[in-house]
């Protein structure tokens, strides 16, 4: 067999290291996810949680300023910030740029360049890349995780977005359980267990114990009610969990869910 020329080895060796790059992204998104669930079933939402969830999501796309906001009748409220950034405990008005992250129902992340951001301090309000990711359940803003970079920077990729919805479902659902005084699983046992879920087993599991049914579930995750099913039965597979019912119960005892 003749030996490969130049020409026919250079696209194998681009394609080899473009799928490498493509297995390092897929592995990065699912670290993401499976670390900050695990930090939910932890700590639930207590402020060193939200911060490390905070700092994760800022790691995953190289950036350096961040914030997490919960919703407020009379605004948002910071409970997360690293970089520039308004400080924890800070209250911000529905400023005209979150108007759009803060609308009600499943909202997709706006994504802005060069703009001057209202989240940032300083003498210097100018923003190179602003993401705003809304934190939506039930049909209701339960806050927004809002990444930023004060220098030009790429726009996340459509599986990084998609990647951070489902973050903020995870953090929607834990934003709507009643606080608790310590976690109701061993933190160990949780991280384990939530390590089994695909990061959509871990969007669905999130949901359970809204009571929402299929259809509805779908509705909110922009996929098919058979879908939906189809993820639950896995879930039920892996989690050796009998029901629906168990199931809901585990996610709410893992800090997920109303």
């Amino acid at each position: 067999m003749p030996p490969m020329t130049t020409d026919t080895a250079l696209p194998t060796a681009r394609a080899a290291r473009s799928r490498y790059r493509q297995i390092e992204s897929s592995v990065a998104r699912w670290r993401l996810l499976t670390d900050a669930a695990g930090v939910l079933a932890a700590e639930g939402i207590r402020p060193s949680a939200l911060a490390t969830i905070l700092a994760k999501s800022l790691a995953f796309l190289s950036l350096e300023d961040g914030l997490l906001m919960t919703s407020r009748d009379d605004g948002l409220q910071v409970c997360a910030s690293q970089g520039q950034t308004l400080p924890v405990g800070a209250h911000l008005s529905h400023a005209a740029a979150l108007q759009t992250a803060l609308q009600p129902g499943p909202q997709p992340p706006t994504v802005r360049h060069d703009v001057t951001s209202a989240l940032r301090i300083g003498r210097e309000r100018q923003a190179g890349l602003e993401i705003l990711v809304p934190l939506c359940l039930d049909g209701k803003n339960r806050g927004v995780l809002a990444l930023l970079s004060a220098h030009p920077a790429p726009p996340p990729s459509a599986d990084d977005l998609t990647t951070l919805q489902t973050l903020a479902t995870l953090l929607a659902a834990a934003l709507s359980t009643p606080r608790q005084a310590t976690p109701r699983v061993a933190a160990p046992d949780a991280a384990a267990a939530l390590k089994l879920l695909t990061p959509r087993e871990l969007e669905v599991f999130a949901l359970l114990p809204s009571g929402w049914t299929n259809a509805a579930m779908g509705e909110h995750l922009g996929i098919a009610a058979g879908t939906v099913k189809v993820h639950v039965e896995r879930i039920l597979h892996k989690l050796d969990l009998h029901d629906r019912t168990q199931a809901a119960v585990r996610a709410a005892d893992f800090g997920l869910g109303a």
